[in-house]
């Protein structure tokens, strides 16, 4: 059982959902990244890191705005594997990976995923490559022991979702709305429906990112049936205005809350 499976489980039979925030390895620098991702896996359950890319497509303006500030600050592929393994001399947290396919390419795609689990990278997802095309990907993530994660979305064919759960490791990433991350005051019930709809066709855990950004609104994805709650452009709107603050601390203790009065309701079915 993989760090991500074995995680999951834990938050499971505690009768919660997983806490997972994102943040943009690198943003605003190196250094003060690292400062952010300690305050983080001190009430995280999975940390997901993006690594920092020009043309980041699934990404708003907020996410786009922290890879710049990344990119300018010298940050590269080599470098996000470095801050992984120095978050692994602190912590054993399960850490996935948001990369484009591009910079996958660059390294060549098996020194890729053997440079991420040298590094203690758990999980892989690489958003601008379907599932059709994910061979060579999935067959170097099997090879290295690196659980592939793939998005689905209100728009993913009953086609696509069957080769989805038929290779996914780890958890499905479930993106709440239609367009690009940022966060969000308000979803449509068809959120939640998707949300139950996806859960019931799998055991694989169900995590949802894309625009979370309230307490409320993680309890409202977990009752319908979320096995945790990917928080992203919220976090890194305060890192862009502030930098290592603790009011990063204060504004993620909301969803930390989660983690013991919180009983997630059965998903319907």
């Amino acid at each position: 059982m993989s760090n991500i499976s074995k995680t999951f489980a834990k938050v499971k039979q505690e009768g919660r959902i997983a806490f997972m925030p994102f943040v943009v390895a690198g943003d605003p620098t190196p250094e003060v990244s690292l400062s952010v991702i300690k305050r983080l896996v001190a009430g995280a359950d999975l940390l997901e890191l993006g690594f920092p890319y020009s043309d980041p497509l699934a990404d708003g303006p907020t996410i786009q705005s922290a890879d710049m500030r990344a990119l300018s600050a010298g940050m590269t592929t080599k470098k996000v594997f470095e801050l992984v393994q120095a978050i692994r001399t602190f912590s054993n947290i399960p850490i996935t990976v948001l990369v484009y396919a591009n910079l996958v390419y660059q390294q060549g795609i098996d020194e890729f995923y053997r440079r991420a689990k040298e590094a203690g990278i758990d999980g892989v997802l690489v958003p601008d490559v379907p599932v059709e095309e994910a061979k060579p990907f999935m067959k170097s993530a099997k090879a290295h022991r690196i659980d592939p994660i793939f998005l689905v979305a209100q728009t993913t064919t009953p086609e696509r979702l069957k080769k989805i759960l038929k290779h996914a490791k780890g958890f499905l990433y479930l993106v709440s709305v239609l367009g690009v991350t940022g966060a969000r005051t308000d979803f449509s019930d068809t959120t939640t429906q998707f949300i139950s709809s996806i859960r019931a066709q799998t055991t694989l855990p169900c995590a949802v990112g894309f625009g979370i950004k309230t307490r409320e609104q993680a309890l409202m994805f977990g009752k319908a049936g979320a096995d945790g709650a990917i928080v992203g452009s919220a976090i890194v709107d305060i890192v862009a205005k502030l930098g290592d603050s603790q009011e990063i601390t204060e504004y993620t203790k909301q969803f930390s809350a989660l983690n013991s009065p919180f009983v997630k309701g059965s998903p319907p079915g």
